[in-house]
């Protein structure tokens, strides 16, 4: 991994709305935002503003994530916390917009969607 780079809320609100605008600008819609919380909630929130000032409609929430590692265990497990309105509302048809403001191991996103597919 890269030397960490440390930008102001000015620029990944800037970084927010250049993401939503490559999304307006492709063909994908997504019926779902999930911001990965903590720092994937300010991406998500600048991403569903502009998308409903486009017009497109999208319903969206925080799931957070933690790393546990069990009293034998050696690696690390991601937990994935408050999926209930998703399992509720997702079908199998509906689009998911997962987002968040960094890719380090990519661990959480992939609890996520794991957690998602097992349900």
């Amino acid at each position: 991994m890269g030397e960490k780079k440390f930008i102001s809320a000015g620029e990944l609100l800037r970084d927010s709305f250049i993401l939503g605008k490559k999304i307006l600008e492709s063909d994908f819609r997504p019926d779902f935002i999930v911001g990965i919380w903590r720092g994937g909630t300010p991406v998500g929130i600048a991403v569903q503003e502009l998308l409903d000032y486009a017009g497109i409609t999208t319903d969206h929430v925080a799931i957070r994530t933690s790393y546990y590692q069990g009293i034998e265990s050696t690696a690390e497990s991601v937990q994935v916390h408050g999926l209930g309105y998703l399992i509720r509302k997702l079908n199998a048809d509906n689009k998911l917009l997962i987002v968040d403001d960094v890719l380090d191991s990519g661990k959480s996103i992939e609890a996520l969607i794991a957690e998602l597919g097992a349900r």
